[in-house]
């Protein structure tokens, strides 16, 4: 699995959210909404958390292993420090 396309939207004026990420994987797998936060040990990212209940539960999209979460994490702080200082 490979990020084709990172989106980044700095959020100003928010304590802990600084920015709102899409992403796109093998140009054919889009993930929007996923925020970066500033946590207590740096930045991070979150995944959308849709509340809504449905028979399996609840919705939820998020990285299965410690790599892909590394992985996936990297490239959007990445990309957000590059909006930040083109911007």
């Amino acid at each position: 699995m490979k990020i084709t396309h990172v989106k980044i939207e700095p959020v100003c004026g928010m304590p802990r959210l600084k920015g709102i990420a899409s992403i796109v994987l093998d140009d054919e797998l889009a993930i929007n909404e996923i925020k970066i936060i500033q946590a207590e040990n740096g930045m991070c990212v979150e995944f959308p958390n849709n509340k809504k209940r449905n028979k399996f539960g609840y919705q939820n999209i998020a990285p299965l292993n410690p790599q892909i979460r590394g992985y996936l994490q990297s490239v959007i702080l990445n990309a957000y420090q590059s909006a930040l200082e083109a911007g």
